[in-house]
């Protein structure tokens, strides 16, 4: 089938990592849905080419039926991907990655906004090439962007503000978090120039600080949505009990894969280079019956789809030269309950405070339900944002 032919484009801006790639692109085929439902036009998707072959392979992975409806409809964007990865979190340090933003986060913003303002060279998932005249982008979708374009209407989603993680950073210990105070200071500076020029932001419930009962909007167009994510389809492959593993280089989980070994538990992992002895699988197989963790990093996506399926989620403790957004992540993820940090606990440990786990998990959904009639913070997100949109 021929690619689709659009008149208008959305651009997206997201984070560093798998995850905020995905998401964003959710939240465009969402919004596209939901234009098409009023009976308007649906909108080319610009997505920055970040990652390469990897990034390219794990989207086809993930929206190949979409591709098949839509063909062409999502175009990768490499120029803008590698402005993008100039200041992205990356093989340095938190530190060096937080001095590198902050000081180059205009210029590069200015660049993104230069390079979309001209004549695009784009690429389809099936490799043809296409040119689009930035001048027909209408709309930039945004989650937890590090850049503003400033050439459409912006909307923006997020688990939290990075300004308000690294400005709770500067109050806590070095011995906690051990990051400079003025580069923390100055992040909070860089954060709040890229986060608060939107027309409006949406924050997801449960997330780092919105979980808490005195949670407060850091904009006045703020609006609080449930988990802005996928909601999960039910998994019954006829698969061996197993643990799904994400994340890698953890002291002690290595003894924890041997144990579940010796106990006829398998190892399941998308990335099965980083995980030997692993059976390769995609994330799709963690609401199966058969799953009985999840070993990831406190990223928002993990922790949502473990709470949405009640497959208890194994996070590693906090590095204090990590991220602050993931100490803050951990803090959360445990005061709900709704996971488990490891230090360094036998599987059998795990087992036992796995009950526990999924009766929080169920608490959480069940509030989400009661508050806002889903789960579904994706569309709920793509219904208010076309809302505004329209009214322009």
């Amino acid at each position: 089938m021929a690619p689709l032919e659009y008149k208008n484009y959305a651009v997206l801006n997201f984070a560093y990592g798998t995850g905020p790639y995905l998401r964003t692109t959710d939240l465009a085929i969402a919004f596209n849905a939901e234009l098409e439902r009023r009976g308007q036009p649906r909108l080319g998707i610009i997505v920055p080419w970040v990652y390469g072959d990897k990034q390219k392979k794990v989207m086809l992975e993930e929206f190949a039926g979409h591709e098949q409806k839509y063909p062409g409809e999502i175009l990768l964007d490499a120029g803008l991907g590698a402005i993008l990865k100039s200041i992205f979190y990356g093989d340095s340090s938190y530190e060096d990655s937080l001095t590198k933003w902050t000081s180059n986060a205009p210029a590069v913003s200015a660049q993104a906004k230069e390079h979309l303002s001209v004549v695009l060279n784009l690429e389809t998932f099936s490799g043809g090439k296409e040119q689009v005249n930035g001048k027909d982008i209408v709309i930039e979708l945004n989650r937890s962007p590090r850049l503003r374009y400033d050439v459409a209407p912006s909307y923006f989603t997020s688990f939290g503000y990075i300004g308000e993680i690294l400005e709770a950073a500067v109050k806590e210990s070095k011995d906690k978090i051990a990051v400079q105070t003025e580069l923390l200071m100055a992040g909070v500076k860089t954060a709040n120039w890229v986060e608060q020029e939107h027309r409006l932001h949406c924050i997801s419930y449960p997330a780092t600080f919105s979980f808490r009962n005195d949670y407060k909007g850091r904009y006045s167009d703020e609006i609080l949505v449930p988990p802005i994510g996928p909601v999960p389809l039910p998994n019954n492959e006829p698969i061996e009990k197993g643990i799904f593993v994400t994340i890698t280089g953890i002291p002690g989980l290595e003894r924890l894969y041997a144990e579940a070994q010796a106990l006829g538990i398998k190892l399941y992992s998308n990335d099965t280079k980083a995980v030997p002895g692993s059976i390769r699988a995609l994330p799709h197989i963690i609401p199966n019956k058969n799953i009985v963790f999840q070993f990831a990093r406190s990223g928002w996506s993990s922790v949502w789809l473990s709470m949405l399926v009640g497959t208890p989620l194994v996070m590693p403790d906090f590095d204090p030269k990590d991220d602050p957004e993931i100490y803050f992540n951990n803090l959360a993820v445990e005061k709900l309950g709704i996971g488990l940090i490891y230090h360094g606990e036998s599987l059998m440990e795990l087992f036992q405070k796995a009950k526990k786990v999924r009766e929080k998990q169920a608490q959480v959904q069940a509030g989400i339900l009661a508050k806002w009639g889903t789960l579904d913070g994706t569309a709920y997100c793509a219904k208010l944002f076309v809302d505004d949109f329209l009214k322009k």
